[in-house]
């Protein structure tokens, strides 16, 4: 039992990451197209040498490159988070099933048996003890 309320967990927990991870994704792809546009504009409106002209080319590559694997990322990403935008509620009754199934497991810790006609057994005597 205790396997399938993790497991549970475990897919809900994916299902968050993948929703929190979209906006990282998001806000660092625009931070690498603004980067990439200080570059270019620096050098579209400064004069460098040959030495600052390789610096800022192999900047602009690293922030390009940077950029391709977010883009590749979300594009691989996009499919599932587009299944979670058009499934709101799987994600609510999910939750609330995990919910239900740690309350089952918690409350099946904490159960005991009452006899109901032999009353000379042990499980007789907890009962009057209480």
């Amino acid at each position: 039992m205790a396997e399938a309320i993790s497991t549970t967990k475990n897919f809900l927990d994916s299902l968050n990451t993948i929703e929190k991870e979209w906006g990282n994704w998001v806000d660092d792809l625009k931070s690498c197209e603004m980067e990439t546009q200080d570059l270019l504009h620096e050098i579209e409106l400064t004069k460098f040498d040959v030495f600052r002209g390789y610096k800022l080319a192999k900047q602009l590559q690293e922030i390009r490159q940077r950029r391709r694997n977010l883009k590749d990322t979300m594009e691989i990403m996009r499919n599932l988070k587009d299944f979670l935008d058009n499934n709101k509620q799987l994600k609510i009754n999910l939750f609330k099933t995990l919910t239900t199934m740690e309350k089952a497991e918690e409350n099946q810790g904490q159960r005991m048996y009452h006899p109901r006609v032999r009353m000379d057994i042990t499980l007789a005597e907890r009962v009057i003890n209480e």
